[in-house]
């Protein structure tokens, strides 16, 4: 048994749904199948996922949010219109979307959930009608009615530990599952859903739940590459990558992959494969628990915007026993996650996402380091992106950091702060915004276009 997920873009229309379909039907083993939202048809289109989140935006304060509203049933009927469906799938979508507008909350939190599942919902929905119009027995699974329980966290929410043992009895069930990605439902019975590209994580959950022997997930790229070819001219492609290297590089920017995917199926050692819907004869890129390094050290280079860092300097700080702990406990009580933690003897630096940190928790933060901790100065310096070199051979491998380093000075960069693990498996450098791409460039040129 195989679970396969397919992307966003592989979703937008019914050209595409058809290239989904018909790579479900050429391989029995494919029995289980994860749905995104349909996603952009073209650049300056619109995601279906943003559509539903600003109707729900607009409903919220009261503006008028039935043109989006309509754009978004209109999305959906030009793709079933396409599939050559009849109007009662439609119709179908427009009484679910109105339904779920019209059922009371107490939250803006939970209605904004319930609204964002409505893509991927009602995708999963269009999908299976398809596939039995064209003679093949599949039905769609509602997360709730699977037993898919997620932590009442919305907007972030993680898998429950009984979920696997429900998902579990999917291995049973007769003809294709068609599972909507990105959504489960809390123990109180309501719509959660998972981080922002978490249809990745739905795969990865029932692919662990199921034992299957691949998780296949479908996107619009051949395969990883070793840097972002949003960046880099033709980058060469990764034939195999192992689940900590392509954690670190996920975590970094790559978007091939959301950065929670890999936990459920590297507890079960389930191998992943990324493929690319419009050419599934691509082997594409293996993700397995180990691999042999092919002569080069670095398996890949990504960076990513958006962090800032909090500064802190108190004299002898390496003597008082519990100051690291306190402060991570100031962060834990405010809820703000932390990134890295490089430190010297009297200085310890906090790195943050920026996006965790409002004006509010900022001050809030600023002043309980310098009052509790009765720090010398503590201050906090935005502008700062994080590039990653990552590569299982590393650790084994003189000189890998005086390389990196003098071809970001050869560039003109400077480095801000540098940290890595004990693992060895990836080297982070902190520098600044304006640098990333210039960086990811020169330590690509550095380790894969030597003659």
């Amino acid at each position: 048994m195989k679970v396969c997920k397919f992307g966003g873009t592989s979703m937008a229309s019914g050209e595409q749904i058809r290239k989904v379909c018909s790579i479900i039907a050429s391989d029995p083993e494919r029995r289980v199948v994860v749905v995104s939202a349909p996603g952009k048809r073209f650049d300056s289109d619109t995601k279906v996922t943003d559509l539903l989140i600003s109707c729900a935006e607009k409903y919220l304060v009261n503006v008028d949010y039935k043109p989006v509203l309509d754009e978004i049933i209109g999305r959906f009927g030009e793709i079933a219109a396409d599939l050559g469906l009849g109007r009662q799938i439609v119709t179908d979508i427009e009484n679910n979307l109105y339904t779920r507008i019209s059922l009371p909350y107490d939250s803006p939190e939970k209605f904004m959930d319930r609204m964002k599942a409505a893509g991927e919902d009602n995708a999963a929905r269009l999908t299976a009608c398809y596939l039995r119009s064209q003679g093949i027995n599949a039905q769609y699974l509602n997360p709730k009615d699977a037993g898919l329980f997620l932590s009442d966290e919305y907007g972030n929410a993680r898998v429950l530990p009984q979920s696997f043992k429900n998902l579990a009895k999917i291995k049973n069930m007769e003809g294709i599952i068609i599972f909507p990605g990105f959504f489960g439902y809390s123990l109180s019975g309501e719509v959660v859903t998972f981080p922002r590209g978490g249809s990745d994580i739905t795969g990865s959950i029932l692919a662990a739940a199921l034992e299957v022997d691949v998780y296949e997930n479908f996107t619009d790229v051949d395969s990883v590459f070793v840097a972002s070819p949003k960046i880099v001219e033709n980058p060469k492609p990764i034939s195999e990558l192992t689940y900590r290297e392509m954690r670190e590089l996920a975590y970094a920017g790559f978007s091939v992959l959301h950065e929670e995917t890999l936990e459920p199926v590297y507890q079960r050692g389930i191998p992943v494969n990324i493929r690319n819907t419009n050419n599934p004869s691509s082997p594409g890129t293996m993700i397995t628990p180990a691999r042999k390094t092919n002569g080069c050290p670095v398996a890949g280079v990504a960076g990513d915007k958006g962090f800032c860092s909090i500064n802190i300097h108190k004299y002898m700080m390496n003597r008082e026993i519990g100051f690291g702990r306190k402060v991570l406990q100031i962060l834990e009580e405010e809820f703000v996650p932390f990134e890295h933690m490089p430190s010297g003897i009297d200085d310890i630096s906090i790195i943050l996402r920026r996006k965790y940190l409002d004006d509010d928790r900022k001050s809030r933060i600023m002043e309980r380091i310098a009052k509790e901790l009765r720090v010398d100065s503590v201050s906090i310096e935005y502008d700062l992106a994080l590039v990653m070199v990552v590569g299982e051979g590393m650790n084994r491998t003189v000189g890998i950091m005086s390389r990196i380093t003098k071809a970001l000075a050869q560039s003109g960069i400077n480095i801000r702060m540098v940290n890595q693990g004990s693992s060895e498996v990836s080297i982070m450098f902190g520098i600044s915004e304006a640098d990333v791409e210039k960086a990811i460039k020169c330590i690509y040129e550095e380790f894969f276009c030597l003659a």
